[in-house]
């Protein structure tokens, strides 16, 4: 039967390309996914906890403009446990981020995955010989192993 993903492309709320910004104060967070997130009435803040690619939890904040500036743009942003969650990462300028989210099969709370993934050049060979280099996404957690296993070679 095999295990299912632990990541669904399906069920991506956002994926955003990060600013200087987003890497050094908070996560500017789209609009279209605030839908996503249950405010109290009257509230301008919730948490929600997210598991990243290797199974550590994260707690984040995501707050909104107050109702007295409604007729403005909530401009809703990710800040406490963001920087936590950068700094250990080792996130910067033009990484990417991407929040999944998954309806609990038994309760109505939602579950939430995340990834920090930075776009890499690969060669592509065919026979051996390299033909193009591509760019792709990889999730860091992907680097820092590349980086251990390269590390260990060289000694």
């Amino acid at each position: 039967m095999g295990v299912p993903p632990l990541y669904s492309e399906t069920n991506e709320i956002f994926s955003k390309q990060l600013s200087e910004t987003d890497v050094g104060v908070r996560l500017s967070f789209p609009m279209k996914a605030l839908k996503v997130f249950q405010f109290l009435e009257g509230e301008n803040k919730t948490e929600f906890e997210a598991a990243d690619g290797i199974g550590k939890r994260w707690r984040f904040g995501l707050s909104k403009r107050k109702a007295r500036h409604s007729k403005f743009h909530p401009k809703p942003v990710l800040s406490s446990g963001w920087l936590a969650y950068v700094k250990a990462k080792g996130l910067q300028t033009k990484d990417r981020f991407v929040l999944y989210g998954d309806l609990d099969k038994f309760s109505t709370k939602k579950r939430f995955r995340v990834r920090a993934q930075r776009k890499v050049r690969r060669p592509v060979k065919l026979f051996g010989k390299e033909i193009h280099v591509e760019e792709v996404w990889v999730d860091v957690e992907e680097l820092e192993g590349l980086k251990r296993e390269v590390s260990r070679s060289i000694l």
